[in-house]
């Protein structure tokens, strides 16, 4: 039946339609949780990011929102495209932009002024005011101030993959897989915007 199984992969789809609607048995497992996309998907990363620090700043408890501070300045745009710019103003330097719902690189630029994302920008506003899409039909990205010094090994960028099995959040329960892998970049790392 349905209901009768141990270890269930299915479509993000099914888990996002039915997952919530059903009880797992202590003996069942599924390879997505729920809210899986509240951590994935980098719009909805950064508000939870920042909703955790606000609260724990709210109850003075400012060492621990402290520790929240290991990400970039970051906004969402468009939603708040008027608090990046008086950001931008105050600060300059090189940012980055990223469609909220891609991967693997696609759709991701660097600027420094604003005129290179005006293109962005006057889209988005052409389509508010005509009123003639949604605003979910408008592609949201997250920009945030590029990292002027990042790690780096042998003078080139890097990026790790490790896998984590997570089988129970209360009480939370991980298991950390021996092996990953890395990825380096071609040629060494330069901040020389050319």
């Amino acid at each position: 039946s349905e209901t009768d199984w141990q270890i269930l992969w299915a479509e993000r789809e099914w888990v996002y339609e039915v997952f919530d609607t059903m009880h797992l048995e202590s003996w069942q497992r599924l390879h997505h949780f729920r809210n899986g996309r509240e951590l994935c998907r980098k719009d909805l990363l950064v508000k939870n990011l920042k909703r955790k620090k606000r609260a724990l700043e709210r109850e003075s408890n400012h060492e621990e929102a402290g520790q929240y501070d290991f990400s970039p300045v970051t906004f969402v745009l468009p939603r708040e495209y008027a608090m990046f710019v008086e950001e931008f103003k105050k600060s300059g330097g090189v940012w980055i932009m990223k469609p909220i719902g891609s991967a693997q690189g696609k759709g991701i630029f660097l600027f420094s002024r604003l005129s290179e994302i005006s293109d962005w920008r006057t889209d988005y506003r052409f389509k508010r005011d005509a009123e003639i899409q949604k605003e979910t039909d408008i592609e949201a990205y997250v920009v945030q101030r590029y990292i002027s010094n990042p790690y780096l090994i042998g003078g080139k960028k890097f990026d790790l993959r490790i896998y984590v099995l997570v089988t129970s959040f209360s009480p939370l329960q991980c298991w950390l897989h021996r092996s990953g892998f890395s990825r380096f970049s071609h040629s060494r790392y330069s901040s020389n915007p050319r």
